[in-house]
């Protein structure tokens, strides 16, 4: 199974569903390139403070990301398992990030930053 495709992203919700986060329901798409399938994308529906459910590629058309962040794989694992600062992805140029921005940058990467997250991707 590769990274990114449906069975993915449901491993990787479920190994997540410990995290959360005191905001309100989003819905992020992630933009992924440099990946061995070049771009990918997927995106996260966040209920309840929780990731209730994450599908492989873009939104249908008609729907609207609260948050899309277009980055590269290796920024995106070095900033999910902690060893890259937001900071230092933003300052290199590593990140670009439209829609909500002081959400993802408040409540989000802390969150991809927690314990249940940097496990879930290291497993998923």
């Amino acid at each position: 199974m590769s990274r990114y495709e449906q069975p993915w992203c449901d491993d990787l919700v479920e190994a997540a569903s410990a995290a959360s986060f005191a905001g309100d329901d989003a819905t992020v798409l992630y933009v992924v390139t440099d990946t061995e399938e070049g771009k990918v994308a997927f995106h996260l529906q966040f209920t309840g403070g929780s990731a209730v459910v994450a599908t492989a590629g873009k939104l249908p058309r008609g729907h609207k990301a609260d948050i899309t962040v277009t980055i590269k794989e290796p920024v995106l694992a070095a900033l999910w398992s902690g060893e890259r600062t937001r900071d230092e992805a933003f300052m290199a140029g590593d990140i670009k990030v439209e829609g909500a921005y002081n959400r993802w940058l408040d409540e989000m990467v802390p969150l991809f930053q927690s314990e249940p997250w940097a496990t879930a991707w290291a497993a998923a």
